[in-house]
Parts: structure tokens; C-alpha cells; sequence
């Protein structure tokens, strides 16, 4: 289902990262890099999203009375990290869990929430942290355990984004709502491959309902599909629609793979957020991208349903960003 959204500007954004993405090729275009040496890493997690939604109040010169509401989720347990941010800031909350389409999912809604006379701005954020995911989806890393060479690497990065009616640079245009997509995959070492399928019908469903193609866009992103599933999408859209080299995957754009040892790629619900937050965004309005498309991905499973052989659920929502006129 796609929704056209109508006079919905990003205001602002911000971006935190982590030491390692703080070395990767988009450095330059983050916000802040933290070293995140906090007593745990849950608490890392919930120090870089604070501090990136402090630094977009900053920004804006705003404090968070100011703001009508905020959508947003992550990765952990009940929506922890999102939960201990917020409890000390006295605003209305709709916490999400899409994995690692979050920021889609919730740009998305927001987008149609804005729609309501008296909701006048909404603060939308994710984030997400290594090694708080490597303890609760896999194992501890001081565990030791291999890793398969299909697996990704949990970003660690917090993200806010403002959005508002007020006339901006850039705006939302256009949100595609993803379905849970099950084709029977059940290794959890490789969510790219995984996650391919539902990228696919979102953006299959996205071209459909808009009655566009890839050539109207000038970057199409997928949200962490590792190069294996990225390598799956970029051979159907050049199979139904022929060339595909405007097409990239966030993971694949947030690190040096080769240099960085991060694996298949970047994964987490900050690296979408991430790689559109900053590098996206300052790339339109240094004139570089009119119109971006970004399908997120996220792989809906949890370990136990792993550990019972279950197979794994996907989705993928995707949001349009434009240059405003």
C-alpha cells in the first residue's frame, strides 16, 4: 500500500556514530562520532540516542515541549533503549519495532500523522549498537564464537530526524508500506538473503503504484541486505527494468567492507537511518540527488523462534525524499 504524502518537510536531522563508523567512508558526513565507553553497552545505545536527539533540539533551538510527538524503535528487548531515553523527556511516545526498516516505517507514519491540524512536528528516531544486538540475537562476542561470512554487522548509531509542515529544502513525498514476506529461509547467519524477497515486493509494489520505474529516481537504496542480498535485488530490477546502477545498499555505503572487517556489510536499524539521515541528505542539498527512494529492510525473528527452526519473516517499507521547489 502506498500513500502519497503532501507538505511534509524534514526539518532536521542528526546522526551520532560509533568509533568504527566514525572511520568509515561517510565520516565526514555525520553529525558526531561517540566512543561510546559507557559502563554496559545498553547504556552506550541509550547515551548515542539521547545525544543525538539532544543535538537536533540544538539544532532547531527547541526544547522537546516543543515537539508534538515521537515515533520511534530499535532493536532490544521491549523497546528498552527507546523507553530509557524517553522516560526523562515529557512527551507523547509511539514506540515501533520494525527491525531494521525502522526509520521508513516510522518517517512513514509520521508522514500521515502530520495530516492532523493539530500535530504541528513530530520527532522521529532510531538507533542501534553492536554489541547490545551480538548479545541478544546471537551470542556475546566474548563468547568467541565464528562468524559466517553471509552474516552482517550491527551499526552502532543513533538517529533523529524532525519533521513538519513548514516549507523546507527537502520533503517527503511518497510512503510504501511493507507486507511480512515468508519464502522459508531459516539460516539466521544470513539475513540478506533473507530479507531480498520482501525488498523486492516493496519496491515491485512501490514502481506499480506510483507508475514510476528506477529511472526516475536518481539513488534507489536498500537497507542493509549485506552484499549477497544486494547482489539478489540488483539482478531482479535489471531483469524488469534493465540497467539498475543508480541502486545501492546502506550497508554496503556505511563501512569499507574489505578494510573494516565488518563481513557481508552493515546491518541495524541505524544504518538506514544513518547513510539517509546524513550522507543522502546532504548530498540533495548540495545538489548531487533530487529524488531518493529508500526501501528499508528489517528480518521480524526473535531467538527463540531461531532455536525452534522456525523460519524468518521480512519486511521492507519504503519512503521517498525530493528536493522541495
Amino acid at each position: 500500500m502506498t500513500f502519497e504524502l503532501k507538505d511534509i518537510y524534514l526539518t532536521s536531522s542528526c546522526v551520532v556514530a560509533g568509533d568504527l563508523e566514525g572511520k568509515g567512508p561517510l565520516k565526514d558526513y555525520f553529525d558526531s562520532i561517540d566512543e561510546c565507553k559507557d559502563s554496559c553497552f545498553e547504556n552506550s545505545e541509550i547515551d548515542i540516542l539521547s545525544k543525538a536527539i539532544d543535538m537536533l533540539l540544538e539544532k532547531e533551538n527547541l526544547k522537546i515541549e516543543d515537539i508534538s510527538l515521537a515515533i520511534g524503535g530499535e532493536l532490544s528487548n521491549q523497546l528498552t533503549t527507546s523507553s530509557y531515553t524517553f522516560r526523562c523527556l515529557p512527551i507523547g511516545l509511539i514506540g515501533i519495532y520494525a527491525a531494521c526498516s525502522t526509520i521508513t516505517l516510522g518517517l512513514g507514519v509520521a508522514g500521515l500523522l502530520l495530516k492532523n491540524k493539530d500535530i504541528q512536528n513530530i520527532l522521529v528516531f532510531t538507533s542501534s549498537h553492536n554489541q547490545s544486538a551480538e548479545r541478544q540475537f546471537r551470542n556475546p562476542v566474548e563468547y568467541g564464537g565464528n562468524k559466517e561470512e553471509t552474516q552482517t554487522f550491527t551499526s552502532t548509531i543513533g538517529a533523529s530526524a524532525l519533521l513538519s509542515k513548514q516549507k523546507n529544502k527537502l520533503k517527503l513525498s511518497c510512503f510504501t508500506l511493507g507486507k511480512v514476506i515468508d519464502v522459508g529461509f531459516t539460516d539466521a547467519c544470513d539475513f540478506g538473503r533473507a530479507m531480498a524477497p520482501a525488498a523486492l515486493e516493496t519496491l515491485f509494489s512501490h514502481f506499480r503504484s506510483t507508475q514510476t520505474t528506477p529511472e526516475d529516481y536518481d539513488l534507489i537504496l536498500t537497507g542493509d541486505l549485506s552484499k549477497y542480498g544486494y547482489e539478489i535485488v540488483k539482478k531482479a530490477l535489471e531483469e524488469e527494468y534493465g540497467s539498475a546502477m543508480n541502486y545501492s545498499d546502506c550497508g554496503l555505503l556505511l563501512y569499507d567492507i574489505k578494510q573494516q572487517n565488518v563481513l557481508a556489510g552493515g546491518s541495524g536499524p541505524g544504518t538506514s537511518a544513518a547513510v539517509l539521515l546524513s550522507y543522502v541528505k546532504k548530498r540533495m542539498l548540495a545538489g548531487y540527488y533530487k529524488k531518493v527512494l529508500l526501501c528499508a529492510t528489517g528480518a521480524l525473528m526473535n531467538p527463540t523462534m531461531i532455536n525452534q527452526k522456525n523460519s524468518l519473516p521480512c519486511i521492507a517499507h519504503a519512503i521517498v525524499m525530493e528536493v522541495a521547489e
